[in-house]
Parts: structure tokens; C-alpha cells; sequence
């Protein structure tokens, strides 16, 4: 398994050296930068060794997903736009897989229901999916704690809107961080191992990278995975203690067990 780190390009020659195989960047930022600041970035990935292989943060927090009739003929091609534009970028700096987090922008707005969202959200996501397609991506629904999101906090959940989008470059996410903090269990892992695309790792206590000491949660972690047999990278989406390079020195031979998966 390929092991990443969530970062901006200016990064990308110290995380290599560090051992990892690519980083993660933001979507959004990526798809609202300047040509100029797109074409600078560019010019450090085309330099680094390793790619941008994963992206997060897909909507920016203003960018409207639903309707309170339901009708969404003016937002989706909205979408479709949005993520043409992003995912053309994305393919370019060697882009397989985009996040859809963005808790803020997808959550149910005051007056709404699950049961009001769930086919909006399905059609976002198809049209997200749509167009990964189209540059050889797929996108992946990331549950979120409880805390941060009123929508979508389970695997279980991501699946079932993944599938519920009838596409077949949208699939799932685990977040070890997010998953450990509602209590799910690494054990069930599996049951949805044909919709799992992507991992994020933060620790659930602390939401930092691994520490001295966390050998077994690692191990139990890696016996999920060698299950999800379409989970081929696990990004750091997560605190660097006591500093970026340093925390990256010693998180990276605890997820040996990790990169053996």
C-alpha cells in the first residue's frame, strides 16, 4: 500500500525524502487557484520524484449542493464545471482519487432531512464521478465525526451514498481518526471492502500521526486493510509532532506494517 501526506506541493521534496510515496492537496484550492499559481505548482511537481497522487477538501465552503424542492437543474452543471475544471488540474499533477469531506458544504441545512438530501447528494456525487472518470479518478465519500458533520459519519453511511450515486468511480473512504472517535470497529471494515477506495490516518485520541507505542493499533489496523483489496493508499491527514519533518521521521517505520499491506 502507498503511504501519503496531506500537504501542499512545496512540500513534496521533503516528504519524499521522509519515505513516502505522494502527498495529498486540497481540491479546492487547486480548482480556484490562478493560472499563474497553478502553473508555479505545477512546475514543483514536475521536479519532485513523487506525484500528487490524492486530493481533499473537495468543495469550497460556499459552493451550494442542494434545493429545498429538490430540484438541482441549475447547481449540477454548476458541478460538472467546477469539477472539470479540478479534476483536469488534478490528473495533471498524477491525481487517482479525490475526497468529498467538505462537511460544511454538504451538510443538512436547517429544514431539511436525511431523506430530502440523499438523492441530491447521490446526483452530486454522480456528477462528481462523472467527470473523475473521464480523467482516469474516482471520488470517495469521507465519513466525518459526529462532531463536525450532521451527515454521512459511517462507513457504512459513505457506502450506501456511494452506491446510492450508480456510479462506479464513487466509492468509499475510512478515516481512522473519524472512525475510532464515533466507535466503529476495525472488524466491520470489511463487510464493505467493494466500495473502499482511500484511508485517511489520524490517531483517534489525538488526531496526530502514530506514535512509539501504537504498534498493536497499527497492526490491527493493517489485518483491516489486507481486507479491502481496492484500498490502495493511506494519506497522514493528521497533527505533526513536534514539527512536520520530525513527526514524519517517526511515523513512518510505524506504518511499515502499513506499506507491507
Amino acid at each position: 500500500m502507498k503511504l501519503g501526506v496531506c500537504t501542499s506541493p512545496d512540500q513534496l521534496t521533503t516528504v519524499a525524502a521522509k519515505g513516502y510515496d505522494y502527498i495529498e492537496c486540497n481540491f479546492g484550492w487547486l480548482t480556484n487557484m490562478s493560472e499563474e499559481d497553478y502553473k508555479a505548482n505545477t512546475a514543483l511537481v514536475e521536479q519532485s520524484p513523487i506525484k500528487v497522487e490524492a486530493f481533499n477538501c473537495f468543495f469550497t465552503g460556499s459552493f451550494p449542493l442542494y434545493t429545498a424542492d429538490g430540484d438541482q437543474s441549475e447547481i449540477l452543471p454548476q458541478v460538472a464545471e467546477y469539477c472539470e475544471r479540478g479534476f483536469a488540474r488534478a490528473a495533471a499533477w498524477g491525481g487517482k482519487v479525490a475526497v468529498i469531506g467538505s462537511g460544511w458544504v454538504r451538510k443538512i441545512p436547517d429544514g431539511m432531512t436525511k431523506e430530502q438530501i440523499d438523492p441530491q447528494f447521490a446526483r452530486v456525487l454522480a456528477t462528481c464521478g462523472e467527470v473523475a472518470q473521464k480523467y482516469g479518478m474516482r471520488v470517495v465519500v469521507e465519513p466525518l465525526a459526529y462532531k463536525e458533520c450532521n451527515y454521512i459519519n459511517l462507513v457504512p453511511e459513505g457506502v450506501e451514498l456511494a452506491k446510492l450515486s450508480g456510479h462506479p468511480a464513487v466509492g468509499g473512504l475510512v478515516d481512522f481518526y473519524h472512525h475510532g472517535t464515533n466507535g466503529e470497529k476495525l472488524e466491520t471494515l470489511p463487510d464493505f471492502a467493494d466500495y473502499l477506495y482511500h484511508a485517511h490516518y489520524g490517531r483517534p485520541i489525538d488526531r496526530v500521526a502514530p506514535q512509539p507505542g501504537d504498534e498493536a493499533y497499527l497492526a490491527d489496523v493493517a489485518a483491516a486493510l489486507k481486507k479491502c483489496p481496492h484500498l490502495e493508499r493511506m494519506s497522514l491527514e493528521c497533527g505533526l509532532q513536534p514539527d512536520f519533518e520530525t513527526g514524519l521521521e517517526i511515523a513512518r517505520p510505524l506504518l511499515e506494517v502499513i506499506k507491507q499491506v
